[in-house]
C-alpha cells in the first residue's frame, strides 16, 4: 500500500506498542506485592509523538508494525478516536504487538521497565520503501531509534532534503544514529543518550551544552538535550547554545514527557519558530504531560500550551 496526500502532514516511523504502567501507592518493597494502580494504554515513542501532534492539531501519519492481537485492535480504535492516521501500519499475522511495562514509585518517577519490541525487526527498509510517497510529501519526518539501523540509513539516504527529527530513545539504542548524524535536522536526547553519542561527559548544564555543540560539529543541524529537573539545553543551526530552566510542576508520571517534548519541537518547527522559542514551547508540552497520569495528556492543546507559556514568560 502507498499512502499519499497533498495536505500538510508529518510522517512518523518507529515504535507503536501497548503501555502497561504500574504506580505504587507507597515506597516499593522488592520481592513483594505492592498496592497501587495499573493502567493500560497505547504507547510507543513514534506513536506517542504522533498522538501529541494530533492534540496540537497537526495531521500525523504513523508508519509501524502491529501484531494480529487484541492490543493492535485497541491501538487502532484509539487512533481513530484521536484522528491519528495509521493506514501505513502493517498488521503481521502470528505476531504479537510490541508491549512496554513500566513500574513507577510513589513520586511518579520510573523505577524499572521491560520492553518487548521484537516485532519492530519486521519494520524493514522494503516496508518503508513501499510508503515512499508518504515520506516524500511530508513536511517533516520523525523517526525513533526503535527502528533497525538499515531503516534509519534508508530514510536518511533517500530523503536527505527532508527535515528529519530523531529521538534517541535509550543508551542501548541511540548508537544507531552515529552513521546518520549529518542527515538529522533535529536530534532530541536525554543526558545519558547525549553523553553516549557525543563522548562528552555530562555532569552540568554547561557540559551538556558542550555535548550539544560536539554533536552539532558532527553534522546535526539542531540538538536538544533534556536534563530532567535541570531543564533543557540546545545548540541551534548557527552553533549557538542556550539553556532554559525547568518550571515547577506537580509530577504525576514521567512517562511520555520526552515524547511530548519532541512533539512540541516538531510543532514549533512547522510554525517557523526559532529554536529558543521552540524549546520553550516544547517544554510546556512536556510539563503538561508530567502533570498528567497518562503518557499522553488529554489536556494537551495549543491553547493549554499558550496558557502555560503566559504563566512563565519567555
Amino acid at each position: 500500500m502507498t499512502t499519499s496526500a497533498k495536505s500538510p502532514y508529518v510522517a512518523l516511523i518507529g515504535g507503536a506498542n501497548m503501555d502497561i504502567s504500574a504506580h505504587s501507592h507507597a515506597p516499593m518493597r522488592a520481592a513483594d506485592s505492592n498496592p497501587g494502580v495499573v493502567t493500560c494504554s497505547p504507547g510507543g515513542v513514534a506513536r506517542n509523538v504522533a498522538e501529541n501532534l494530533c492534540r496540537l492539531q497537526v495531521d500525523a501519519r504513523l508508519l509501524s508494525v502491529l501484531g494480529d492481537d487484541t492490543f493492535a485492535l485497541v491501538m487502532r480504535q484509539s487512533a481513530q478516536a484521536i484522528g491519528l492516521d495509521m493506514r501505513a501500519c502493517a498488521t503481521l499475522q502470528g505476531q504479537r504487538t510490541a508491549t512496554y511495562v513500566s513500574l513507577h514509585g510513589v513520586d511518579g518517577d520510573m523505577g524499572v521497565a521491560v520492553n518487548d519490541m521484537a516485532i519492530l525487526e519486521q519494520l524493514t527498509p522494503d516496508l518503508v520503501l513501499s510508503h515512499a510517497s508518504l515520506l516524500e510529501q511530508a513536511q517533516a519526518i520523525v523517526v525513533d531509534c526503535n527502528v533497525r539501523p538499515d531503516v534509519l540509513q534508508t530514510i536518511c539516504s533517500l530523503w536527505p532534503r527532508q527535515a528529519i527529527f530523531a529521538e534517541a530513545v535509550s543508551v542501548a539504542k541511540c548508537h544507531k544514529l552515529l552513521p546518520v548524524l549529518p542527515h538529522l535536522h533535529t536530534l532530541k536526547a536525554n543526558r545519558m543518550e547525549a553523553q553516549a553519542l557525543s563522548g562528552v561527559e555530562i555532569s552540568t548544564p554547561q557540559s551538556a551544552c558542550e555535548a550539544a555543540l560536539a554533536l552539532h560539529a558532527r553534522g546535526v543541524r539542531q540538538v536538544v538535550i533534556s536534563l530532567a529537573e535541570n531543564g533543557v539545553v540546545w545548540c541551534d543551526a548557527d552553533g549557538i547554545t542556550g539553556r532554559r530552566a525547568a518550571q515547577p510542576v506537580q509530577m504525576q508520571s514521567a512517562t511520555g514527557a520526552g515524547d511530548a517534548l519532541l512533539a512540541g519541537l516538531v510543532y514549533a518547527y512547522l510554525q517557523g519558530m526559532p529554536l529558543d522559542r521552540s524549546v520553550a514551547w516544547a517544554m510546556a508540552c512536556a510539563e503538561l504531560t508530567l502533570s498528567s497520569t497518562f503518557a499522553n495528556s488529554p489536556e494537551l492543546s495549543v491553547a493549554a500550551v499558550q496558557a502555560r507559556l503566559e504563566q512563565h514568560t519567555l
